[in-house]
This record gives structure tokens, C-alpha cells and sequence, in this order.
């Protein structure tokens, strides 16, 4: 399957090597403006070999990255907490979200699958499915911690409400509708928005 690292050594190195590459361009010059051939130069492979690993061309290379940056969010996002209290891990969480999207800049359009669609190729699709179950299973676990916590309103309104409220202020940042020190504000009111719902949270917490 496109979206999996393939195991031959040969082929795996062109995949990495590809996606690597289309992470630096999508950033730069949008889906849109990066071509097959940019990505080509960029992995320092021949054309044939990115139409070799991901037969759609362009478009199975934007689901392939928007599938390993649902793993990449996953693994740090689930990562061992050791704060121990509840209230501890939930802020953990918030913590590690607010650093993934930081450090990631390019996550939310890929997570969402902005800039493709299933017409396109079927990679799309089953990018979709995956991606949706990934994120769906970190909001359990985040919603198990928040109701371990105990909480003043329902648990998993509580998360949503909060990943909704930071997605959308990644979202304003990278319209370029909000700077870097107002989407800090902004994300810095939401974490402690959601904290202040947690029985036992204390103001080192929020």
C-alpha cells in the first residue's frame, strides 16, 4: 500500500527520501506550486522512481505525508506520562499537542487532507479512513484522563470543544489572520480554559 513504509531497503530510502522532500515544499510553495519534478530534485531520485513508489504521482505523496504525520502525532502524543495526577497527565497532553502543531506547521492541512481529494486517487481515501480512526482513538485517550480527573461538564465535550478551539487557532496563524505571540495567547487561554474544568486543578497546573 502507497501509505506504508515500504520493507525493501532500496525502496524504503525512496520513500522516506520523497516525503521528506515534499514536508520542506508543500511548507514553502504550497501543494499547488510544488511539482513532480521539484520533488524529484528535492529526494534526489528520478521521476520514475517517485511514479515507481506512488503510482498517482503528487497526490499519493501528500497522502502518504498526511498518514505519516498521523503516526508521527500519534507516537508523541501517546507517548509514557509520568505526572502521575490526572489533572497532571491532561495538561501533558495539551502540552504535547500545542508542541506537535508548533513543531509541525504543515500537520493540520495534511491531517485534514486540504489540498486533495478521493477523485484523485484511492490513496486518498484510505489516508481518510486511517487518519480519522488515529485521531479519533487520541481523543478517547484524552477523554479517559479528563474523566479520571473528574470534570465540571461532560469529558468528551470538554476535549473536543478544547482541540476544536486550538485547531482553530493554528488555523488563523497559518492564514496569516493571527501572529506567533497572539496564537501563544490564544492557545495559553484554551489550555487553561480546559484545566479550570478539572476538579483539582491548581493555578501551577493552569
Amino acid at each position: 500500500m502507497v501509505l506504508d513504509t515500504p520493507i525493501d531497503k532500496r525502496k524504503r530510502r525512496t520513500h522516506n527520501a520523497v516525503l521528506d522532500g515534499a514536508r520542506s515544499l508543500f511548507l514553502e510553495h504550497g501543494y499547488r506550486g510544488t511539482t513532480i519534478e521539484m520533488l524529484a530534485t528535492a529526494a534526489d531520485v528520478a521521476v520514475s522512481s517517485i511514479y515507481a513508489n506512488f503510482a498517482a504521482g503528487k497526490v499519493d505523496v501528500y497522502a502518504a505525508l498526511a498518514w505519516r504525520t498521523a503516526l508521527t502525532h500519534v507516537e508523541e502524543m501517546s507517548a509514557p506520562v509520568d505526572a502521575g495526577e490526572p489533572v497532571l497527565v491532561v495538561a501533558e497532553f495539551l502540552d504535547r499537542y500545542i508542541a506537535f502543531h508548533r513543531g509541525n506547521p504543515l500537520a493540520l492541512r495534511l491531517l485534514g487532507l486540504t489540498d486533495v481529494d478521493k477523485s484523485e486517487s484511492a490513496s486518498v481515501g484510505e489516508a481518510k479512513g486511517r487518519i480519522d480512526t488515529a485521531l479519533g482513538e487520541l481523543i478517547d485517550s484524552v477523554t479517559r484522563a479528563v474523566a479520571e480527573a473528574g470534570a465540571d461538564v461532560g469529558s468528551r465535550a470538554l476535549v473536543l470543544n478544547a482541540w476544536a478551539a486550538m485547531n482553530g487557532a493554528v488555523s488563523l496563524h497559518q492564514r496569516r489572520i493571527v501572529d506567533q505571540p497572539m496564537l501563544d495567547a490564544m492557545l495559553a487561554i484554551t489550555r487553561a480554559d480546559m484545566l479550570r474544568h478539572l476538579k483539582g486543578a491548581s493555578d501551577g497546573t493552569r
